[in-house]
């Protein structure tokens, strides 16, 4: 069994509160990894977690296009007596990414970290 993934995304100050932009992975720059074989979402957690009053909504993103399945900052939190683990999610192969919208709080940007089944590809 290959080791898991783990990958920190980032999205920038938004302009606006509810306008989702893609979240940039720290370590490649891109806003996507591409699986090039079938994979698993695993976990997400905030990285770290956003201050008191801010709240964050993260769309799983497949080529460009939401999914539907969608996750928000307070479920994230590891200190949350409500803290909900995300995956397992079946991932197939291509470009996969996550879009973040700010719902509420002064326009900050929010990091957070993603665990992956296994290598991309």
């Amino acid at each position: 069994m290959a080791a898991p993934l783990i990958r920190r995304f980032t999205r920038a100050a938004p302009g606006a509160l509810n306008v989702f932009a893609f979240a940039t992975d720290d370590i490649t720059g891109l806003t996507f990894i591409r699986l090039a074989r079938a994979n698993m979402l695993q976990d997400l957690i905030n990285s770290p977690n956003p201050a008191a009053g801010l709240n964050y909504n993260i769309a799983l993103t497949s080529d460009g296009i939401q999914t539907g399945q969608n996750f928000f900052s307070e479920q994230l939190a590891e200190t949350s007596a409500g803290r909900i683990a995300v995956g397992p999610i079946d991932l197939l192969p291509g470009n996969k990414g996550f879009s973040v919208a700010q719902t509420l709080g002064a326009l900050t940007a929010y990091s957070f970290a993603a665990k992956f089944a296994g290598r991309p590809g």
